[in-house]
């Protein structure tokens, strides 16, 4: 969609903000849709449940993830001699309006929910259910969250991640803690991306 948008002139990052949400209602619409008319609903389908204690389980396994984000961008360097980029810093990097910055934070707050709906809710449940153990599951749906965002230089860093969000999903058999992992994680960045304005 945002290539159409471009096609018809819309600006490049705005086309990306417009086209976001898009692809979201794919993403994490059709697990809540299909859970709710011919499932048992999310919060039995999809673990959807957010209790006080996954606060601080999600923020323990976030910080996990940037001590982990630390050491990658550091062997990174050593080995390529540059810094890895993200789809999200190259598109505040060329905004050219203080709004689409913003938009961009939002947008990189508010993919903490759909993301883990998708892969940690609707992924994680049809693999268990289909017999995979807890481990494999959580190792496929790591590498699915990587190989999604289509951003090989980080591909590591995103298995890494989802890895994290995904023990914090197995030994809590919640979603609600992989998503307060994943919005620790995307909280720094948007501090990162705020800092551009």
């Amino acid at each position: 969609m945002s290539i159409l948008l471009v096609a018809l002139g819309v600006e490049p990052v705005t086309a990306g903000i417009i086209a976001t949400p898009v692809g979201w209602l794919a993403l994490g619409g059709w697990p809540l849709l299909v859970s709710k008319r011919r499932g048992n609903g999310p919060r039995a389908d999809l673990a959807l449940v957010l209790r006080a204690i996954d606060l601080a389980i999600g923020v323990v396994g976030g910080v996990i993830v940037l001590a982990a984000s630390v050491v990658f961008v550091l062997i990174y360097v050593q080995v390529t001699g540059r810094e890895p980029t993200s789809a999200l810093g190259a598109a505040a990097a060329t905004a050219h309006a203080h709004w689409q910055v913003i938009a961009l934070a939002v947008i990189a707050l508010a993919a903490p929910f759909v993301e883990e709906l998708h892969f940690r809710g609707m992924w994680w449940s049809a693999l268990r259910r289909k017999g995979l153990g807890p481990w494999p599951t959580l190792f496929v749906t790591a590498i699915l969250f990587s190989v999604a965002h289509l951003e090989p230089t980080r591909a590591a860093l995103l298995f890494a991640a989802g890895l994290a969000a995904g023990f914090v999903r197995m030994v809590t058999d919640r979603l609600g803690p992989a998503i307060i992992t994943h919005l620790v994680v995307n909280a720094i960045a948007v501090i990162g991306l705020l800092s551009l304005l």
